[in-house]
């Protein structure tokens, strides 16, 4: 993944990675099965974030994990470049689901989408000829984020549905088509790289950024943080200053009767700050006790944010 190392950052993200293994370990997270991806974006003499010139630490960072909901800001970005190439039409239900899937991280608005975008349906099984036309098609999604040619991209899979529980007839047959496991597949430097290309406004254009960044934004306010579903609680922006404008969209999943797909709690967040701080921050977690937990994110987003307010209280500047 391309950002800048740099001796501050190193020695910031390795004592991040070890305090929170250490302060955590008790409730479940663990350091084999704990990514995480830190990005602080640079910013010129007149404020202005620098687009790609993000310096950065990641720990485990290629390591892939099943994403549960974070896939969902890939598939919107993926019906945005469709919308922009003229490949799909938009409609007030296309973008109603949109934002469901983003700011509630609905599974049903999400499905549709994928369904929109691939031209297929999930439903009853299908004789192997046509579930491997069906499978190809669906597979469409994945060639679009293959090629945008980038190497954190690689070898990761966003084509499989959001499902509540187990899945069942051609959407069960496809996420073990070729007896692999075929569910969906994300790194925590994909995710921060997602996430950052929309936030420096260079993810299909700067209209579909900005569009996908609205959608991202979550409230501060107390009434929208105890809403169910608004991602803060238990996550990453927690237990972050009033003053941060935060960007965000997690991911969890307990038992879904499918070991493969069960037991993660996931989050990729960016964070504004008036003094001109601006980072991206992934953190990919897996295991039952830390999926239940709703301290570790908060934790492991406070500290973070306390340790890069000491080191770059008015960011980086280039």
């Amino acid at each position: 993944m391309a950002f800048e190392r740099t001796p501050t950052l190193d020695n910031l993200g390795e004592q991040l990675v070890h305090h929170a293994v250490q302060r955590f370990s008790g409730v479940g997270l663990a350091a084999d099965r704990f990514a995480l991806t830190l990005l602080v974006h640079p910013h010129n003499d007149d404020g202005c974030v620098v687009p790609l010139a993000w310096r950065g630490y990641a720990s485990r960072g290629n390591a892939p994990f099943y994403p549960c909901s974070v896939v969902k800001v890939f598939i919107m970005a993926a019906v945005e470049a469709a919308l922009v190439e003229g490949t799909l039409q938009n409609s007030p239900e296309i973008e109603r689901a949109m934002c469901d899937m983003i700011r509630w991280s609905s599974n049903t608005a999400t499905n549709y989408l994928i369904d929109h975008y691939t031209h297929t349906t999930g439903d009853t099984e299908l004789p192997p000829d046509t579930m491997a036309q069906w499978a190809a098609a669906r597979d469409r999604i994945n060639g679009w984020l293959m090629s945008l040619r980038l190497q954190e991209f690689s070898g990761i899979n966003i084509s499989q549905k959001l499902m509540d529980d187990d899945r069942y007839g051609r959407e069960a047959a496809f996420v073990k088509w070729g007896d692999e496991n075929h569910h969906n597949r994300l790194t925590s430097d994909a995710a921060a790289s997602m996430l950052a290309r929309i936030m420096d406004g260079v993810m299909v254009n700067p209209e579909a950024s900005a569009r996908m960044a609205l959608r991202l934004l979550r409230p501060r306010d107390a009434t929208f943080s105890a809403t169910p579903g608004a991602q803060i609680n238990g996550y990453l922006a927690q237990r972050l200053p009033k003053s941060a404008t935060v960007w965000s969209k997690a991911g969890w999943t307990g038992w879904t009767r499918d070991p493969r797909a069960s037991y993660r709690r996931h989050d990729a967040l960016h964070v504004s700050m008036p003094e001109g701080l601006r980072y991206t921050l992934a953190v990919f977690t897996e295991g039952e006790t830390v999926s239940a937990n709703d301290t570790v994110l908060p934790g492991i987003g406070e500290m973070a944010f306390d340790a890069l307010s000491q080191a770059y209280p008015r960011g980086i500047a280039v």
